[in-house]
């Protein structure tokens, strides 16, 4: 991540510096102020090297403007401009810089330039690893509300190279908020700066909190995998909560291994959903996700049973719906609910298992939520699905798992 986004800036600072040495290779006038007798021949010559590329030649003519005990203010204006582009033109970065900031502070700045000049300023500070000055003319152009979106990139990157990570997040984090509250997208490269930011503080929540936003902007396998990872991370997990992120993983792009395919099906056959198993097997073979002879041949026996068990369970569905209406608590709705939802019918499974919950006396009612908000978004109907996920309360992992099937229903729309 650090090498793409430095190589950007790079590619920028050369271009923006490279571009300023033609603008200002002739001083600009300014009203009431002038050459000095004493140093004007020095900077007029300076000025012709300078045009002819004879750069050692210009730099000896300033070098006598610079001694000259009798040059006055807007000599050294002149003379700072002079120095700043022969060193850019010379490649010569770290030399350029305290003309440029001299430059900049000097009366006779016109306001019109001086935007673009601590631009220029940030950006070389940033090529020559002087990260604390990347900061301080970054930060004034942020906050005159004239960085590009690059000079804000260089200088979180800035605080980060500087080993800064609480200035790090604290700076995306106010750069992300204000794209978001402007109706903006942050990339996933400032995005990314701050989620390492919060690797390197050991913070968890601060982890999660940047892992949430890549998934909701930029929602690829890799970063919901990172995401999902907590979960395992957080304690010993039930097997419905297991299943429960499993089912999560598998619709985000995340369920990638052999292992994990085998034992999401295995938990779908233990809680009654053999069209579930059937569908995640099939998929693991699809995706090659089971590597050596031995995973296949048990993978490919664990299907066949799964197949006898759907071959028998799904045609008992429609008796099973008309029992569930003479019961007298809802848990066999939830149970016809959940063939269904195996079997891919998510109308028929978000009917159910929403009688289910409305008839009362349901042993896991937590659990039937989480599997109603699924079948509804994908049946799509997302508004309905994201209130269902919003009333799931209780347990922290069912609460965080609902949390984050909000965050992809709002990345899929």
């Amino acid at each position: 991540m650090n090498k793409v986004a430095k190589f950007a800036v790079a590619g920028t600072v050369a271009m923006l510096l490279g571009s300023m040495a033609v603008a200002a290779e002739d001083a600009p006038a300014a009203p009431k102020a002038q050459v000095s007798a004493a140093a004007g021949k020095d900077l007029q010559a300076a000025q012709k090297a300078m045009n002819e590329k004879k750069y050692d030649e210009a730099l000896a003519d300033l070098d006598k403007v610079k001694a000259n005990p009798k040059k006055n203010d807007y000599d050294e204006f002149a003379m700072n401009q002079f120095y700043y582009n022969i060193y850019v033109a010379q490649k010569k970065l770290p030399e350029a810089e305290p003309p440029l900031e001299a430059w900049i502070n000097s009366k006779f700045m016109k306001p019109e330039d001086l935007k673009r000049l601590v631009v220029a300023a940030a950006y070389l500070n940033y090529q020559i690893q002087n990260y604390d000055k990347t900061i301080e003319f970054g930060t004034r152009a942020v906050k005159e509300g004239y960085a590009p979106p690059q000079l804000q990139q260089a200088i979180a990157q800035a605080y980060y190279l500087k080993n800064d990570f609480k200035g790090t997040d604290r700076f995306v984090r106010g750069v992300v908020d204000a794209q978001i509250k402007s109706g903006g997208m942050p990339s996933d490269e400032i995005l990314n700066l701050g989620l390492s930011s919060c690797i390197k503080l050991n913070d968890d929540a601060c982890e999660s909190r940047w892992l949430e936003l890549l998934v909701t902007y930029h929602p690829k396998p890799d970063y919901w995998i990172d995401l999902l990872d907590s979960l395992y991370r957080g304690g010993k997990l039930s097997d419905k909560q297991l299943l429960q992120v499993y089912r999560l993983s598998a619709d985000v792009g995340a369920l990638k291994k052999g292992s994990e395919f085998a034992e999401m099906a295995q938990l779908a056959l233990d809680a009654g959903s053999p069209g579930e198993a059937v569908t995640v097997l099939n998929k693991g073979f699809a995706a090659n996700a089971f590597t050596d002879k031995a995973e296949q041949n048990r993978n490919r026996h664990l299907l066949e049973s799964a197949k006898k068990q759907a071959a028998s369970d799904q045609p008992t569905l429609p008796k099973s719906e008309a029992e569930a209406a003479k019961a007298p608590g809802g848990d066999r709705f939830i149970g016809a609910g959940l063939g269904y939802f195996g079997y891919g019918d998510y109308a028929k499974a978000s009917r159910d298992i929403a009688a289910g919950l409305a008839k009362g006396s349901v042993k896991d009612p937590t659990d039937a939520r989480l599997i109603l908000g699924i079948a509804q978004l994908k049946a799509g109907n997302k508004d309905d699905a994201v209130k269902t996920f919003k009333a799931v309360k209780g347990d922290p992992v069912d609460e965080r798992l609902a949390a984050l099937w909000i965050l992809h229903a709002r990345a899929a729309s």
